[in-house]
């Protein structure tokens, strides 16, 4: 099997001029509906000569306005996002380094508000969300355009919302499976489409196992009872006597298990009681026993990063785990690359 190759490409979106630049370091996670972020490293004196070729500077490559990056594997876009931040220092070993951090373009979207009053009635979910990153896009072309087009969007859930100058990535994420029961997965993916999956993104994938063949390292934690909740309260609109609110209990065997387990957690943008009701039982089904938190790593190649994704499940065996070939679904996954081009893969399993 040929080595694998690694490129970063840096573009500069106004003129849409596109660098590569050689990297000292990566380190990017996606996460399941939290999005993605990336941290790299460059050497300054790499990235000197290449701007001097262009006859520009350094610091116009990364910072002289809305920069796109971009990261290939063999020649397929593995992430891509946008520049935040960038620092140059020099090191403990007198190397001048430059320092960026960037987010993937759903991240963008806490930068975004919508209009002072917007209501949906008996709307699909994810429709709801495509609407206001679309009408977000469309409110002052052409500085408003991310770029994000609408990609697939499976049905869901119709629901109720009014938002009021509300912050779009959370009103999207509110109504996704890490805040809802019976909510939806979403992505803006390598191509910058806005795709919507219900009831959840992914697939078992069988053919691919994580076991002592492949793993580098791996542990779990195990919260107990004080992580744990078998009865919450949801606390919705209003104040005083007009608070709505909903109690959501667990079955009794959870229960029985370790006693009445109580919390209390807020939803207070909506007095719908079907979406107070999802909150509760989303928190419940989080919460209500004790689930192992898995996290493994392996090298990239055994197995290839491109060959499976966040919302995937894989067969997991780890005997000391007590994990026997059982499907565990991919939630976080963080891929680090040298300058060699060797990638290590961390994945977390919900």
């Amino acid at each position: 099997m040929p080595e694998p190759i690694f490129q970063i490409f840096i573009k500069n979106l106004a003129t849409m001029d596109e660098f590569e630049i050689p990297f000292l370091a990566v380190d990017f996670t996606d996460e399941l509906n939290k999005g993605k972020n990336a941290k790299f490293s460059f050497d300054y004196q790499t990235a000197q000569r290449l701007a001097e070729v262009y006859n520009t500077t350094p610091l116009f490559i990364f910072t002289g306005g809305t920069r796109e990056i971009r990261i290939e594997k063999n020649g397929v876009s593995i992430y891509v996002g946008v520049l935040t931040d960038s620092t140059i220092g020099k090191d403990d070993k007198g190397l001048l380094r430059i320092e960026v951090a960037s987010v993937g373009f759903a991240n963008l979207l806490n930068k975004r508000r919508t209009d002072d009053y917007r209501q949906f009635v008996s709307t699909d979910a994810g429709m709801i969300a495509w609407t206001l990153i679309d009408e977000s896009q469309l409110s002052d072309v052409p500085y408003s355009d991310l770029g994000i087009t609408q990609g697939l969007i499976q049905s869901s859930v119709n629901r109720d919302r009014t938002f009021r100058f509300y912050n779009i990535l959370e009103a999207i994420f509110k109504m996704s499976n890490e805040n809802l029961l019976n909510g939806f997965d979403y992505e803006v993916d390598n191509l910058k489409k806005f795709n919507v999956f219900y009831p959840q993104k992914g697939s078992q994938r069988p053919d691919i196992f994580i076991d002592i063949g492949n793993i580098i390292s791996w542990r779990f934690k195990k919260p107990l009872i004080l992580n744990l909740t078998n009865q919450v309260y949801v606390l919705g609109e209003g104040q005083e006597d007009s608070l709505v609110w909903v109690k959501r209990t667990s079955p009794v065997a959870y229960r029985a298990a370790f006693g009445l387990l109580e919390d209390v957690i807020s939803e207070r943008d909506t007095g719908t009681t079907a979406n107070l009701n999802d909150k509760g039982d989303k928190f419940l089904n989080d919460h209500q026993s004790p689930d192992l938190d898995l996290e493994v790593t392996h090298k990239d190649g055994n197995p290839d990063l491109l060959n499976y994704d966040v919302g995937d499940s894989l067969k997991v065996n780890i005997p000391e785990a007590e994990i026997i070939d059982e499907f565990r679904r991919i939630e976080k996954r963080t891929v680090k690359i040298d300058t060699q081009s060797q990638a290590i893969v961390t994945i977390t399993f919900d």
